[in-house]
């Protein structure tokens, strides 16, 4: 069956993120639009692998949660949504991201 998920959020926010040699993390804008600020993340790793962290410490390509092409990361809360960083392993990966409460 795969990585296929039932999500019973409210999703209210979509973006593409490219991940590459310099840690990134989400968009604050996308994520914490005016009308409030999301609660729940869920990124797919849609190209090859990424390392993440949400502790306020950036990944490196060789330190940090390994997650490859086809994995799904869930995050909670509003600070660990803002402290999300991920890096590529190799090669350039997308990661995409829903954003809800």
């Amino acid at each position: 069956m795969g990585n296929e998920r039932e999500l019973a959020r409210d999703l209210f926010a979509f973006e593409t993120i490219t991940v590459s040699s310099t840690s990134i993390g989400g968009t604050a804008a996308t994520y914490e639009p005016d009308a409030g600020v999301a609660q729940y993340a869920l990124f797919t790793v849609e190209t090859d692998s990424i390392r993440w962290r949400a502790d306020g410490t950036a990944p490196t390509a060789s330190v940090g949660h390994l997650v490859t092409a086809g994995g799904v990361i869930e995050i909670h809360g509003i600070n660990t949504i803002r402290n999300f960083r991920a890096i590529r392993v190799t090669t350039d990966a997308t990661l995409r991201a829903s954003y809800g409460r």
